[in-house]
């Protein structure tokens, strides 16, 4: 199954947060979503919470200075 892929790079508003965690909740078992990040404090703080709340995995890369690739499963 190819993962989901989400951009909220230059987007740090609440609604984009909204996003993630509505397609965090939608995952299903051995989903994966896909998350591009530019935002320090969405990567360190925002995603992490709707992991635990969601009880998925988080995988963080950092392939750039200023961006993220984070990587949500449902085991």
């Amino acid at each position: 199954m190819k993962p989901k892929k989400l951009d909220i790079c230059g987007k740090t508003s609440p609604y984009c947060l909204s996003v993630v965690a509505k397609e965090a909740k939608a995952l299903k078992q051995s989903g994966e979503l896909l998350i591009t990040c530019d935002n320090f404090p969405a990567v360190t703080t925002s995603i992490p919470r709707i992991a635990r709340e969601e009880n998925l995995s988080m995988d963080v890369q950092k392939p750039s200075k200023d961006r993220w690739e984070i990587t949500l499963t449902r085991e």
